[in-house]
């Protein structure tokens, strides 16, 4: 009776060590990222893997610019920036298995930044307006017609978002100041909506907007404000102690929603160094999710709102990595380990 009774406690006791042993890996969803794979080379690959860190391959031989890759609402299809050998920005797109890949548009100076609109229909991004400055305009291209639009034009607009009633936030620069303008997706109603702002993020629910904007000290910090303009609330304030001459100190940035819309996911220099906080949309509950002593960066919440993908500088022996943890900041576990850098990490195929 006692030899049955220490079995069945030896089970449950295995049992219960397996269910500490967290599972990251999804049924569908897969990340992509950009790395530095070419060995003696500086270029910069596309990559994909699955969500425990297996099958890291490359999605296109084409070499990708250093910016983050836009995934399509879908999840099946990817926009990034090739830089040509003769000094050519190339926007492209690209399917999550490396097919079907689309030359959307080309400048000689830049063409980037897009975004999606929600039904995948449209692409917005931004493009030089000719080759003898560095003003861009925006242009909207149709998925289906091939079809581009300049939507904005005269100054310098940047880092255009589509809201999910298809509504544009966007930068605005005039001189020194950037201003955000929201638009509709052909280019009509532009309203003045926030001065001093740049980087809008929408809520989930495309009723308030997320934007930086720089305090009397110079420090980029992060704001919240309904979609009107109205309502306008600083949600952070705290800047790095380091400070290199010439320029402000570094403060809060790169917020993004948990899809739920109840929590904002940031960059904060307050401890010298970035590391990943979480607060709530009025700035109160704020909570360090990451601690080292480099840098923690580049936070994205996946589509189920349980997982944040970041990249980190922790380990010494290695340059940035793509690294998971639970979006309350526990279980935190690296995906690659290569010497090279792997930055900016996106959900796909979801």
């Amino acid at each position: 009776m006692f030899k049955n009774w220490a079995v069945i406690l030896i089970v449950i006791l295995l049992s219960g060590c397996e269910r500490n042993e967290f599972d990251f890996s999804g049924p569908d969803s897969q990340i992509a990222f950009i790395s530095r794979r070419t060995q003696n080379s500086a270029q910069w690959s596309l990559m994909s893997m699955n969500f425990d860190g297996t099958e890291q391959k490359e999605i296109t031989s084409l070499p990708v610019r250093c910016e983050k890759p836009v995934v399509s609402n879908s999840g099946k299809t990817i926009l990034f920036v090739h830089y040509t050998d003769d000094n050519f920005y190339e926007l492209y797109s690209i399917n999550t298995d490396g097919s079907n890949l689309v030359l959307i548009d080309r400048a000689n100076r830049y063409c980037g930044s897009p975004d999606w609109s929600d039904d995948d229909s449209k692409i917005i991004y931004s493009r030089n307006r000719d080759e003898s400055a560095d003003e861009k305009d925006l242009v909207v291209y149709d998925v289906f017609s091939k079809e581009k639009k300049v939507v904005a034009t005269g100054g310098d607009h940047s880092c255009a978002r589509f809201s999910g009633n298809d509504n544009n936030a966007y930068c605005h620069r005039t001189g020194s100041q950037c201003d955000i303008y929201i638009m509709n997706a052909n280019g009509g109603n532009k309203q003045l909506v926030v001065q001093n702002g740049w980087n809008p993020v929408w809520s989930p629910d495309g009723e308030r907007i997320l934007y930086q904007s720089a305090i009397d000290d110079g420090s980029a910090q992060i704001f919240i404000a309904n979609a009107d303009g109205s309502g306008t609330k600083q949600l952070t304030s705290t800047r790095s102690s380091r400070v290199w001459p010439g320029w402000a100190p570094n403060g809060n940035g790169e917020p993004v929603w948990t899809p739920d819309g109840k929590k904002i996911v940031y960059v904060s220099w307050q401890d010298e160094d970035p590391e990943i906080y979480s607060m709530k949309p009025d700035g109160s509950n704020k909570i360090k999710l990451t601690s080292t002593d480099e840098r923690d960066e580049n936070p994205v919440v996946t589509r189920d709102g349980k997982f944040i993908l970041f990249t980190s500088k922790r380990n010494m022996e290695m340059d940035a990595e793509i690294y998971i943890m639970t979006v309350d900041g526990k279980n935190q576990k690296p995906l690659t380990n290569h010497y090279n850098s792997d930055i900016y990490p996106v959900e796909i195929n979801f």
